[in-house]
């Protein structure tokens, strides 16, 4: 009701005028599932599951990361239990939350564990500004990142805001190295930053000294641009997902959807990253969108070989070559080739996973 306190990492919004509840709920994901609990009708739940692997093989998508900020023992079981029955084939790298780790430790798992098919990923971050203040504050950051390299896992963190990228940075810099239990690529075990949506240019060069890598999203432009253009302040426009940006200044990248935030449909995110083109057309905004814009190759990239390297599978999968892991996709047309502006409706026909084709068609 109205007298309920907000939570430390979340706003209930409340009217100005009466303080009375608006029902809406912000960064507060986290905080109701852990009071509402995982009961579900398992019967409902495993038509989701079936829903949701064709959904992702009919894309052509053949890896997810689930970088849920909760993610503990009681979810890594859960996918084992999908993987060994067939029910989700997509690979799957797991994040685990960062009041997890020790729950994975005691278990024996650390980042890397798993097999071809579930994976253990990244210890996973939120760092919010939603109630005005950053949460956690950079010396809680800080430690956050400490423990987890000190536990081997490299760090994902969740920072959208100006203000937050520039304190994911600082806690990164200052924080104790990631520990290498065994001989280990750097490139295999790369922090990361989640979303970066307000990065000027001063920040961006700030992240490509830090050495991280940032996994963005596009698609978040096509979708929501035409409301960005309303209610975004003009002089951040050009630096919202700057992904041109980020590229040409060498920082390691790669794209995801943040799925179910936005559909997984990877060919929006791609024809945004190629135009700068919000669903309607509009560009964002229109006297910079080219400084953001990558070339179709680029987006492809980002989609396939930088994505493995995000979640340290770069030597397995994401290219086709010898020795990789046979995973593609067969598309209605070739993407090289047509116009930009065909880009968003370019379909999968054909899903390979590990050689073997999983979806054609219609399913």
């Amino acid at each position: 009701d109205a007298s309920t306190p907000d939570p430390v990492e979340g706003v209930i919004d409340r009217d100005n005028a009466t303080g009375e509840l608006t029902g809406l709920l912000f960064e507060m994901a986290g905080y109701l599932r852990q009071r509402l609990g995982t009961s579900r009708d398992q019967a409902a739940f495993q038509d989701y599951v079936h829903q949701l692997n064709n959904t992702l093989l009919g894309y052509g998508i053949t890896s997810v990361q689930d970088a849920g900020p909760d993610n503990g023992l009681e979810r890594w079981q859960i996918f084992q239990e999908l993987q060994s029955s067939g029910a989700l084939q997509c690979r799957v790298t797991m994040f685990a939350g960062a009041s997890h780790l020790e729950e994975f430790q005691s278990a024996g798992l650390t980042w890397g564990a798993g097999d071809d098919q579930l994976r253990l990923g990244h210890a996973k971050i939120m760092l919010t500004l939603s109630t005005g203040a950053l949460e956690p504050n950079l010396e809680a950051l800080t430690e956050l990142v400490d423990n987890a390299h000190r536990a081997g896992f490299p760090v994902a963190i969740h920072a959208i805001e100006q203000e937050a990228i520039e304190s994911a940075i600082k806690a990164l810099t200052n924080a104790a190295p990631l520990a290498s239990p065994e001989p280990t690529s750097d490139i295999q075990r790369l922090d990361r930053i989640e979303h970066c949506a307000e990065c000027p240019p001063e920040l961006v060069a700030e992240i490509a000294r830090s050495g991280c890598m940032v996994v963005t999203q596009p698609g978040f432009v096509y979708w929501n641009g035409d409301n960005y253009l309303k209610r975004v302040d003009a002089s951040m426009l050009p630096n919202l997902y700057p992904v041109g940006a980020l590229a040409n200044a060498g920082v390691p990248l790669a794209f995801g959807s943040d799925a179910p935030v936005i559909d997984p449909n990877p060919w929006p995110a791609i024809y945004n990253a190629v135009t700068r083109k919000t669903s309607t057309g509009s560009l964002l905004p229109p006297e910079a969108s080219q400084q953001q814009a990558i070339s179709v190759a680029e987006a492809l990239r980002m989609y396939t070989a930088a994505g493995a390297i995000a979640d340290g599978t770069g030597d397995q999968k994401g290219t086709i070559r010898p020795g990789m892991m046979a995973d593609m996709v067969l598309l209605d047309t070739d993407s090289m080739t047509v116009e930009p502006e065909q880009l968003k409706e370019i379909r999968a026909m054909t899903t390979i996973l590990g050689g073997e084709v999983v979806w054609e068609g219609g399913g």
